[in-house]
């Protein structure tokens, strides 16, 4: 039985392939992930120019530091490292002009008994959830703008890239239970954000109400 030449290679393979020289295992690793990439850098950034910069930043750097590359982590966990620290090198260029907010002005309060109230709790487990509706994406893409980018990073890897919250922590350097409280509060901030864009309504805009049945 012979095996199939045309069999794709693993991560692993085009990595070895690429510190031996090899420009095919480059431009492979390059169409593998050049979507994934690009979506996170735009989800980070929110500027067209600020994503393409940090996309080809990414696989420069990439490219000249493969050698580097000790395979202690996944090559897409390396690569979302990269794309990362691009896109937030970035939004620390702008941040003078960029108006993001404060989280804590978002945050909502607590109960006497210091639990959150069930309303608080109710942010859904993938914020991509709501991404899905067309008619408040605008608003979904302007509130994630308005978090500060070490919130922001964490939902847009965490939420909307469906890392893991081990591999969230790897590529940015920070520990699972900062990713977490991060992820928390981040997902606070959206909640009162859009609730405010909204006015406080319980239905997001573009919902039908339902008919009110004739007596």
């Amino acid at each position: 039985m012979s095996l199939r030449a045309d069999a794709p290679r693993s991560d692993a393979d085009l990595v070895a392939d690429l510190k031996a020289g090899s420009e095919d295992a480059f431009e492979e690793i390059l169409r593998r992930y050049e979507a994934k990439v690009y979506g996170l850098v735009r989800s980070l950034t929110g500027d067209e120019g600020d994503a393409q910069d940090a996309l080809q930043e990414t696989f420069l750097s990439v490219y000249r530091n493969i050698r580097r590359f000790r395979e202690r982590s996944a090559l897409s966990t390396w690569i979302y490292r990269i794309a990362t620290n691009a896109a937030l090198m970035r939004l620390r260029r702008r941040r003078r002009d960029e108006r993001i907010v404060s989280i804590e002005d978002y945050l909502p309060k607590f109960e006497s008994t210091g639990r959150l109230s069930a309303e608080s709790a109710a942010w859904p487990t993938r914020g991509d959830e709501l991404l899905r509706r067309k008619e408040i994406a605008t608003q979904i893409r302007e509130a994630i703008a308005a978090l500060a980018p070490a919130y922001r990073s964490v939902f847009v890897l965490r939420d909307q890239e469906g890392l893991g919250t081990e591999d969230v922590s790897s590529v940015l350097g920070i520990s699972v239970p900062t990713v977490k409280s991060r992820l928390h509060r981040a997902r606070l901030f959206l909640r009162e954000r859009l609730k405010e864009i909204w006015g406080g309504r319980r239905e997001a805009p573009g919902a039908v109400a339902p008919a009110r049945r004739r007596r």
